[in-house]
């Protein structure tokens, strides 16, 4: 049974038909959307103006007609008066077209609606009649329209394209100008009107709004600028509060202005400040606390000010939201725009963006206390932090003029180790990178020394759990270049040779009592990238994660012992190697609830089902890695630390007779396995030979002697086997000094420059011998030796 309309529906329909028909009758030039009357003969307009394509595709019909085959079908037993009426009224403007659309939709006759919709689409309309559609018909009925499943797919076509042209012309800059003159209008309505379409284009009214209030010529149009901003609303405030950081005192002044009118809390903690700040204009400041005390009712005093900024900027530094998140997670901040000259928007990660906010209001608070020793600490804090992590963390802290990091330079090593003090203790690690750099500019030799036998903080920042901080107290170390022995002083070749183990390589840890499911487990993790090595006992797991820094992260099962997997974690906890190194607990079904508990209480611990497939693989490892944020050392990063503490070990072991306190042999088996990579291979060869012991000369010439290495590799280990023989005189065995010249015997058929550098090392060998000889007179000088090939 067909379902028909109200009666009352259609016979108002009806008489809406007849009615509009009169009109269109009688005036077809007056139609605001510009449609052309029947038989015009007029060129379709694309959605942006002139003779474009169909936004909705399909060959455009001649004389902006829709084509024959899209006429309504005629049923000789069509009984719907609403139908026939339309019918009899044939529609050919895009406006006549869309009240056909909606009449039939709204009656439930799609497949009449749909003809008419055809027609319509094929007139091509274009962006602003798409955009005036929009308006009089509205989203809710184009949303039905899309959903409506008899009205696919050009109902949902059509319902996207009229929304696309409204947001567009709602946005667009000519349009927004012309609105912002009507606020000043003499008419009510036309400023109403004006309000009610600016709120519509959102965030792309603020530009020109804010250029509006700049504009000195257009002063007597602020007033009413500034009300048409308040009822704009609460969407305003955040670009508002961007825009106090202008240094465009009169558009500030402007901006406080309607601030004062918002009333809004939002804008309390930029105003503390700039209300109390001495080195401001005195009309900021009254500018500032009058709009203050319209918020709140009152200015607070000096102190108050203070304490209140204070605790607002560790509560921003603790990670207290600085706006909605998102769900990436992400808070839009808005800012100054020198270059524009207007407020703009920037997406942040929500972290960062409560570390940008803990800055800005730093700023503020120092100004007013600059001899305070806690609102320094926290001023240093928070933009430290901040400038670290906007110029990355693997790179220096910028140290230019203006800088944040000149101006914590000039407070001097005294406030940069109270800093670097109060960070450690209270886990502000990025701002305690950003110290332990600077510290090695401003100081000296003195900063490590200690009078009660206790590491100084740039000493303990060695002992670190992140590895950044590490590597940045031990270059400030150096640079300082104590000169005689302090606590701690052992730390430093200790981190040296942490760094120097790195073998370049993406690895991985795999903790299972089995050792078939360790190799399942470790097969997966080669096919996703990663090179992984297998412990069978929690104790083996930790061994082997604190001697290796290339581990990315550890995968332990819950079957673990030895001790268990819960045990294993803490130790893991304990070490600052491996304190921070993310972990994935691998539970069985019946564990997994407490292994996730347990999970809750570990920023970097991800518990989840042993994984049997890549697929599920590489989602817990991305779940894993991404508990590491920011503090995660990529392979480059951990390259590049390496052969910078070779550098380091290189210079420590030129002042050795300088500085005996730095027990640089303890160093010597990283520096050993660093021989096998070839990124580090040439500095690891000149570390060995400025230790020059038994092993180290052994390994420089077994290098040396592989003719498969590359040839600067074995040229460096010959050349550092011969400084290791003239500092501590030749310490190889008989054995090896003879399988030396066997050696470069059996070089005939080799290439010309392997057997230059095997002679070099023969030349080396037999050095001690001739300078002896030389000095009993029985040489006339050094010759090269001369042993023939077999």
């Amino acid at each position: 049974m067909k379902l028909q309309p109200p009666k009352s529906v259609t016979v108002a329909l009806v008489v809406l038909l007849a009615g509009a028909a009169s009109l269109a009758a009688q005036d077809q030039a007056a139609d605001p959307f510009g449609g052309a009357p029947a038989g015009a003969g007029q060129p379709a307009q694309g959605l942006f103006g002139g003779a474009a394509a169909s936004p909705f595709g399909g060959a455009k019909p001649a004389g902006g007609q829709a084509p024959a085959e899209a006429a309504a079908p005629v049923a000789a037993d069509e009984k719907n008066p609403v139908v026939l009426a339309l019918r009899d009224q044939n529609p050919t403007t895009p406006k006549e077209l869309m009240f056909a659309v909606q009449s039939l939709f709204d009656i439930g006759r799609p497949d009449e609606a749909k003809s008419y919709l055809a027609k319509l689409i094929a007139a091509q309309p274009d962006r602003d009649q798409l955009a005036a559609i929009q308006r009089e018909y509205g989203t809710g009925f184009f949303l039905r329209l899309a959903r409506d499943p008899a009205m696919k797919p050009e109902g949902e076509k059509f319902a996207k394209a009229v929304e696309e042209a409204a947001y567009q012309a709602a946005r667009d800059p000519a349009r927004l100008k012309t609105l912002i003159e009507q606020l000043s209008d003499p008419s009510p309505m036309v400023r109403l009107r004006a309000i009610e379409d600016l709120e519509r284009a959102g965030d792309a009214v603020v530009p020109l709004l804010v250029q509006a209030l700049a504009d000195a010529k257009r002063q007597q149009e602020h007033p009413q600028i500034r009300a048409a901003i308040v009822e704009l609303g609460e969407p305003l405030v955040a670009p508002l509060l961007g825009a106090l950081e202008t240094p465009d005192e009169a558009l500030r002044l402007q901006v406080l202005q309607v601030l004062a009118e918002f009333g809004t809390g939002r804008a309390v903690p930029f105003l503390v400040g700039p209300a109390l700040d001495p080195g401001a204009p005195e009309s900021a400041r009254r500018a500032a606390a009058e709009t203050l005390a319209r918020i709140v009712g009152t200015v607070p005093s000096q102190r108050e000010a203070e304490q209140y900024l204070l605790r607002r900027v560790r509560e921003y530094l603790n990670g207290a939201s600085a706006g909605p998140v998102d769900d990436q997670d992400q808070t839009v901040v808005w800012h100054w725009d020198a270059a524009a000259k207007t407020s703009a928007p920037r997406r942040y990660e929500a972290a960062e963006a409560s570390r940008l906010m803990a800055a800005r209001l730093a700023r503020d608070l120092y100004k007013l206390s600059p001899d305070n020793v806690d609102v320094r600490r926290v001023f240093l804090l928070a933009n430290l932090t901040q400038a670290k992590i906007q110029e990355g963390l693997n790179r220096p802290l910028p140290r230019g003029q203006g800088t944040i990091g000149a101006q914590a330079a000039a407070l001097g090593p005294q406030a940069l180790e109270d800093v670097l003090a109060y960070a450690i203790h209270n886990d502000y690690v990025t701002a305690a990178i950003a110290t332990a750099e600077l510290l090695g500019d401003v100081g000296d030799g003195t900063l490590v020394q200690s009078t009660d036998g206790q590491p100084r903080p740039l000493v303990s920042a060695l002992r670190h759990s992140d590895r950044r901080l590490r590597m940045a107290a031990a270059e400030s170390i150096m640079k300082l270049d104590p000169a005689s022995p302090y606590a701690g002083s052992s730390y430093l070749p200790e981190t040296f040779g942490y760094f120097v183990r790195t073998v370049g390589s993406r690895r991985a840890l795999v903790s299972h009592p089995r050792v078939d499911k360790s190799q399942t487990l470790i097969g997966i993790l080669n096919a996703l990238g990663y090179e992984a090595d297998a412990a069978a006992t929690g104790r083996e797991t930790f061994r082997l994660a604190a001697k290796n820094p290339d581990y990315e992260f550890v995968l332990i099962s819950d079957a673990v012992d030895f001790p268990d997997a819960d045990e294993t974690i803490q130790i893991f906890r304990q070490d600052p190697l491996t304190r921070r190194l993310p972990i994935g607990l691998m539970a069985r079904q019946e564990n997994l609830a407490r292994a996730e508990a347990l999970a809750e209480q570990d920023p970097w611990l991800v518990a989840f089902p042993r994984p049997h497939d890549e697929k599920s693989m590489s989602f817990q490892l991305t779940r894993v890695v991404e508990s590491a944020g920011k503090t995660l050392v990529g392979y480059d990063e951990r390259l590049d630390q390496a052969v910078r503490a070779l550098e380091h070990l290189g210079r420590l072991g030129e002042s050795q007779d300088a500085r005996p306190f730095y027990d640089l042999f303890r160093v010597q088996g990283p520096v050993q396995s660093a021989l096998s990579v070839p990124a580090l291979s040439a500095q690891a060869a000149r570390v060995l030979g400025l230790l020059g012991t038994p092993e180290a000369q052994r390994d420089l010439v077994t290098l040396a002697s592989q003719h498969a290495r590359p040839l600067d590799e074995r040229q460096a280990a010959a050349e550092a086997f011969a400084q290791a023989v003239r500092r501590r005189g030749l310490l190889l065995n008989r054995d090896e000094i003879l399988l030396q010249y066997d050696r470069y015997n059996r070089s005939a058929a080799l290439d010309a420059d392997t057997q230059k550098v095997l002679a070099a090392v023969l030349y080396a060998i037999e050095m001690p011998s001739r300078q002896r000889l030389e000095r009993e007179g029985l040489t006339q000088g050094a010759e090269a030796p001369q042993p023939q090939p077999n």
